[in-house]
Formats: C-alpha cells, structure tokens, sequence
C-alpha cells in the first residue's frame, strides 16, 4: 500500500484474453517499435541496480486494453536468468507493492548479500515497473512537493482543509493527465502482465507479491489460473475491501502494533525516562503528540508538528520487528526534552529528517509515486462521494484510535475523481489451488484481517500462514515464515504447508492440530536468511 510523503523511497475484469506470444504490432508514440517476439535484453537504467547479471527490456502495451489497436505505452521489465539453469524451474516475476513503487531492482536485491541462493538458482527473477510508474511511461499531476502529504484532519477533527486539498488534488489530476489516469489500474497491470508473459515465452509464471502486489497477484491468478505456478502473496491486502474499507484499516492497524513498541520502551526506562510501564509510555506520547499539534517545535529546516510525528512513527513502526525502536525512541525522548525547552536540532531529529524527495532520474516526475498512488486506488473501485461521510468517519475513528488522529478515515482526492471506466478487478473462488499467503499479526499497514479477508476470498485455494510478529511483510523478518515461503518456491515438487501460526521465537503452531500442540520449525541454520525485500 502507499505510504506517507514523509517516508520517500519507502498496484481483469475485461474478458481482453490474448493468445501467448500474440504482440501487436506497429508504431507506438514516439516511434518505438512494439515486439513481435522475443523481450530484446540491453543495459537497464543507471537508477536501478549495478548487479551485472541484470538486464532490461522494453514491451509496448495498450493504454486501454480494451482498444487494443489505440494508442500504445511502455512498460520496462527486468531479468537475471537461472544460475543453474539444469534446474530450472521457470520464471519468478517480482512485485514489491506501492501502488506507485519501481519493481525493476528487485532481482538484483534477491542477488544480493544475505539473500538465499535457491531463488536465484531455479528461476529467472523478472522484475517490471508496472505501468505509469518510474520507467513505464511514468505520470504526473504537476503536484508540488509540499501538496504531496497526507492530510491529516485538523487538530479539532475539522476535515475543511482536508476537503479542500482533495478537490485541487483531483482537479490538478484531471487537467494534468486526464487521457492517462483512468487506464493506471489493477486490472491494467494484471493485463499487461499475462503480456510480460508472453513476450517472455512462458507457458506459465510463479509471482511473489508485497503488498500492494498481493492484490495484482491474486487478481492475475483468479483471471489466469492455467497460466499461474506457485504463488506467494506477502502481507496480504483484503479484495473484499478495495480500496476505501482497505485504507480505513490503517487506524487499527497502527492502534494493533504501538503496544509492541511502548513495551519495549518502557522495560528501557533507564534509557529513555519516558514511563514504566507501557501505559504509561502511551499515555506520554499522547500528551507529546497535543503539545506537538498546538506548539510545534522548529528545527533548522524542519517543523515538528504532531502530524510529522504521527507520520514519523508509523512508518518506522512499518519496518520489521523492533529493529527500528531504538530511533522511534530516541526521537521522541528528544521531542519530549525540546517541548520543555528551545530546540537545538539534536542529531535525532536531524537524522530522521527525510531525503529528497525527486527520485533519480530525469525522467521520473516528483510526484509520480503519489499520482500512481491516486490513479490505482481512485480508478481501480468507486469511493464515498459525501464529505459529511468522511467526517462522520473521522469522528468515529479518533474516538477508536486516537493515536491515527483519524488519518486513515478522512477524505482523499478519490471523492472527487472520476466514476471508474470498468468494474474493480475480483478475486474469487476460481483458479490455481497454489497461493501461500504470509502475513504479520501486528502489520500496521496491512492489519492481519486484511490477510485473513484474501484468503477467505480464495477460499480453499490458500494457505495463510500467520507470523506473531509486528511490521509490514514477513519474509525474511520471520525464519519460519520465510523458510516455508522458500521450500514451497523451490522443492521440486511444492506442497503447501497447512495453514499455522509462526511465533516469533522459532516455534511454530499448526491451527489444524489441536490447541497447544507444536511442531519444531525450521531453525536458523536449515535455510539463509532472507533479508527484507521492497522496503
């Protein structure tokens, strides 16, 4: 899913069915020739990877797959080949979510340091940036970087200034890229990747998804089951919800992950001096959070106000496990410190300043991430058009989840975009018997109902497989999620695991053998660790 602008650098309804290997043919805009055959491999963008095995192609797709002789884009897709290619077991296509992230690098991220050797042994790793996104034809709204944030209601809950925001947002949308905007959807992407397929020469694909691209995969795999091997879908986003239910998840999420945080906080209370006991921590962050919204603290370069806090927070508490703690802490110890005293700028709110946001490279607008992010999820399904809906939400959800300040309720440009040009993509009973999802019991991006909700929606197609930890995405932040993920990817003849619970200290609980009863799981030493991808 999309996150806040504060965090930077950190998506098929149609019965358009094609035959494999069929391209069209003929000129695309600007002159370039679409495929007829095989993806021609050259160097892939300076801003993607230096790996020297990776390698990128350019496929012509249609905008509306629905008039497939109109006008054409490209999507830029990438590749490392097997490594043992006697073993081979097909082609692994890659994505990392977003909406609006760059898949392009993730094959050479699973070549990296730290990443198992298996993956890329029996597969070709494809990576791609979906269409609209960095490489793909980018988009753009012309947004200035400052109109690029969440909007947070108003301290008092007002969601005026929200309203506002949202209309310009949705106007500068449609007077920047109105002939592009309502063709950067799901059922697109789904679309153009049966196309990678094809140009690939692939009778049949296996998908890894994060995220966002859970969503894609399962959609892709519900349209084309005969052409589906493994698939595995990381943190898990409900189809049932999309996407105005989905994103009103994130209160809970957040309000389902903080305890983890505010305990380890409070059994550091020698370090940090900012409460005993996890209540207590809470309680202090809350209090630092109003005094934030009403006084915020300047720094050289940088206001601190409660919402940048909130933003600050969330997207730490995102990462895996505890690992970013010991800086969530530090931050607010400081912000506490400076609240009772003039601003230094001390190096932990300086530190946690973001960077730029313009991503390398020319050609990729500023904000395209931001307007892939409102195209997919305003174009893919119809949102609530009343504003007084979205206040009455906003009041119901700071009642809930104080600490989300009613975020995840408010209103977005999606209220005032326009109606879909086609039904939101399903997922369904029908297709493949062979996703694996993984998800995180305290994912504060994804909440595990939403895991739950995919696979209640493929039924007896999946599995899920829960890892009693925090953050967002659960291979390799998880050993026995991740040791299962991988042995279903590269035995020679997969099996999906039953559907169990991972506890975070290596043990591991099978929900279909009785309460209480555990089996050992595979420890540290039976499989490499698998760093975190898309992250």
């Amino acid at each position: 899913m999309g996150s806040p602008a504060s965090r930077v650098g950190t998506a098929v309804t149609v019965t358009v069915a094609l035959a494999a290997g069929l391209l069209t043919t003929g000129a695309t805009p600007g002159g370039a020739q679409s495929p007829t055959g095989p993806l021609v491999w050259r160097s892939c963008p300076a801003d993607v990877s230096d790996h020297p095995a990776l390698r990128c192609a350019v496929l012509s797709v249609p905008l509306d797959h629905r008039d497939p002789q109109s006008r054409h884009i490209t999507v830029t897709v990438s590749r490392i080949p097997a490594t043992d290619p006697a073993r081979r077991l097909g082609t692994l296509v890659l994505s990392p979510g977003g909406p609006g992230i760059g898949g392009l690098a993730m094959p050479a991220q699973l070549h990296g340091p730290g990443q198992p050797p298996q993956l890329g042994q029996r597969y070709d790793l494809v990576g791609f940036d979906a269409r609209g996104v960095r490489h793909s034809s980018p988009v753009s709204c012309g947004l200035p970087v400052a109109d690029r944030a969440v909007r947070y209601p108003a301290p008092d809950g007002s969601i005026a200034h929200s309203v506002a925001h949202a209309r310009a947002t949705a106007q500068a949308c449609r007077r920047e890229a109105a002939d592009v905007l309502p063709h950067i959807t799901t059922a697109n992407t789904a679309r153009d990747l049966d196309r990678i397929r094809a140009a690939l020469g692939e009778e049949r694909i296996s998908f890894f998804g994060l995220s966002y691209g859970t969503y894609l995969g399962a959609v892709y795999a519900t349209r084309h089951p005969h052409r589906t091997d493994r698939v595995v879908l990381d943190s898990a986003l409900d189809p049932n919800r999309i996407w105005y239910d989905l994103v009103r998840l994130g209160g809970l999420g957040l309000t389902q992950r903080l305890p983890d945080l505010t305990g380890w906080v409070a059994d550091r209370h020698h370090t940090y001096r900012l409460g005993r006991t996890a209540a207590a921590v809470e309680h202090r962050y809350r209090t630092l959070l109003r005094d934030l919204d009403h006084h915020p603290i300047t720094y050289p370069g940088l206001v601190v106000d409660g919402n940048w806090l909130r933003d600050y927070t969330r997207d730490n508490l995102e990462q895996p496990d505890a690992s970013q703690f010991p800086h969530i802490a530090a931050v607010w110890q400081e912000l506490a410190a400076a609240s009772r005293a003039p601003a230094t700028g001390t190096p932990a709110v300086a530190d946690a300043v973001p960077a730029t946001s313009v991503p390398a490279g020319a050609a990729v607008p500023a904000d395209n991430r931001q307007t892939v992010g409102y195209a997919v999820q305003c174009g893919d399904a119809a949102w609530p058009r009343r504003p007084e809906r979205y206040a009455a939400a906003v009041r119901r959800d700071r009642t809930l989840f104080p600490e989300d300040a009613g975020r995840s309720a408010t209103i977005t440009p999606c209220a005032f975009w326009p109606a879909p040009v086609e039904a939101a993509p399903t997922v369904g009973a029908a297709g493949p018997r062979n996703i694996l999802i993984l998800h995180n019991r305290r994912d504060p991006a994804t909440p595990w109902v939403s895991g739950h909700g995919m696979h209640q929606a493929l039924r007896h197609r999946s599995t899920l497989v829960t890892a009693d930890t925090g953050g967002h995405g659960v291979i390799g932040a998880n050993d026995c999620a991740t040791a299962l993920a991988l042995r279903y990817l590269t035995d020679d003849r997969p099996h999906l695991p039953a559907s169990r619970i991972c506890p975070g200290d290596g043990q591991m609980l099978r929900r279909d053998a009785g309460v209480g009863q555990t089996y050992a799981a595979p420890g540290r030493g039976s499989a490499p660790a698998l760093a975190p991808l898309g992250r």
